[in-house]
């Protein structure tokens, strides 16, 4: 599976996957100054536990690395891959004390 790349002239980006020409996963993201929000990730569920989440996190931490930029984890699965192993992304994480529970996903930035 390629993974896909895109970024809008509003700094509002994807890492998505496209199958057939329908796509089929994004990692949801929008950048203001050096702060990537990771604020959305989804697979659709015909693909769902073959890592393709996974996949689309190590594109964004890549990304987030090369760019310079730290990285706020609006998304619940993006806070729970940093959770599990905070020492690898203590470099790009931006911790606060209102991270999501779930909820936060899928919800766009105003």
């Amino acid at each position: 599976m390629d993974i896909q790349f895109k970024i809008n002239d509003r700094n509002r980006g994807s890492f998505y996957i496209e199958q057939e020409g329908r796509q089929v996963a994004e990692l949801d993201f929008e950048v203001k100054d050096n702060l990537l929000n990771a604020y959305h990730t989804g697979v659709r569920p015909e693909l769902e536990g073959q890592g393709i989440a996974g996949m689309l996190f190590n594109e964004l931490v890549n990304y987030a690395r090369e760019k310079g930029y730290q990285v706020i984890p609006s998304c619940s699965y993006v806070l729970a891959k940093f959770r599990r192993r905070p020492d690898d992304y203590s470099d790009i994480w931006v911790r606060s004390g209102d991270e999501p529970t779930g909820e936060a996903c899928g919800i766009r930035p105003k």
